[in-house]
């Protein structure tokens, strides 16, 4: 059996704080992958320094999209299964836009508009002084870092919520009056553009990049049913608790 290492379920609103998280558990569940949690705070336990992760056959593999290469070749895991080329051309295209620009945006929103309350979400009372204070403004002084390195953080508050009001103004169209962005069924493109939108619109975390996704009534519907599914499909799992390294 599969272990997934997650984040903690930290964050009312959503399935997990990372989106990353969400996206390779609503895979799994989806395809009907049978699999065990292994909540972790510390993501330099992972292979790439960063989570999620699986154990899988005695191999350890990072980053969500290199699981999922992994996985469909030892497993025959594969949503877009039956697109054509150009779709999943297209799918592609949606999951670079999803995690290489409004994943940027969503970071900047939480760790740096609403700082105190991502803090709180998800450092919580677990740490205590002088832990309490070092270890989380170390992070988002890391997380600013990796803002300005992409390149989204070099620019104003408004300019970076005006891209990422592009980025779903982007998804809206290409949805359109579909219940899926490629017909009837759910595909990796649903499940990236799920694992975002709920982590932008699910916390009751203000900002106008939820503003901007609730006034897209699609997208709201989508997030919807997706929310539908992932909690219908959810597999009896076996909770495994680690300590962090």
């Amino acid at each position: 059996m599969i272990r997934l290492h997650i984040f903690p379920d930290a964050l009312k609103g959503t399935p997990n704080p990372s989106q990353f998280c969400v996206k390779l558990e609503a895979v799994f569940r989806l395809a009907g992958v049978p699999y065990e949690i292994c909540p972790e705070m510390n993501p330099a336990t992972g292979p790439k320094g960063k989570l999620p992760f699986i154990e899988f056959e005695g191999e350890r593999v990072g980053d969500s999209a290199l699981i999922l290469d992994y996985l469909k070749e030892k497993i025959g895991l594969d949503l877009d299964d039956g697109l054509t080329s150009s779709e999943r051309a297209l799918s592609h295209m949606i999951e670079r836009l999803v995690e290489e620009r409004l994943y940027w945006v969503i970071v900047h929103s939480r760790w740096i508009d609403n700082w105190m309350q991502t803090k709180a979400a998800i450092f919580g009372n677990t740490l205590f002084f002088p832990l309490s204070y070092f270890i989380p403004n170390a992070a988002r002084k890391s997380i600013r870092r990796a803002l300005v390195g992409h390149g989204l953080g070099r620019h104003t508050r408004e300019e970076i919520y005006q891209f990422g009001a592009r980025d779903l103004a982007a998804l809206s169209v290409l949805l359109g009056d579909k219940p899926f962005f490629f017909g009837e069924t759910p595909r990796l493109a649903d499940v990236t553009v799920y694992s975002a939108l709920v982590n932008i619109i699910g916390p009751d975390i203000c900002s106008p990049l939820r503003d901007t996704a609730l006034s897209h009534e699609n997208l709201v519907g989508h997030t919807e049913r997706m929310g539908e599914i992932f909690a219908a499909r959810r597999p009896r799992t076996r909770l495994v608790l680690t300590r962090a390294a």
